[in-house]
């Protein structure tokens, strides 16, 4: 990167960790709909009764990878917030030390 320059707000780290957020709360929400399906013998009528069980199985692998995905975005949201506060403290130390060597010049 020639001559560009890196600028990092904290601030709009943590609007991204909140639209974040936001993808968490959407899994969530999947993960309640694929919870509340109740499926009895009768859920597919007399002959496809047999579908039951496989489609069972099928809805709690899914509401087990929704609840895992759910979780990794949460850290990941976490995580975004964490990076933009040390980003935050550093630019806050850096600013302290010009100022006191500002200070100290007169």
């Amino acid at each position: 990167m020639s001559g560009g320059n890196i600028r990092i707000d904290a601030e709009l780290l943590n609007q991204h960790a909140g639209h974040v957020d936001q993808l968490a709360s959407d899994a969530a929400q999947a993960l309640s709909a694929v919870q509340s399906i109740n499926l009895s013998g009768g859920a597919f009528g007399l002959l496809c009764a047999w579908m039951v069980p496989p489609v069972g199985v099928v809805s709690q692998a899914v509401g087990s990878a929704i609840q895992q995905g759910s979780r990794t975005i949460e850290r990941t949201a976490s995580q975004i917030r964490d990076a933009a506060g040390d980003f935050q403290r550093y630019e806050d130390s850096v600013v302290d030390v010009v100022r006191s060597l500002e200070r100290g010049l007169g």
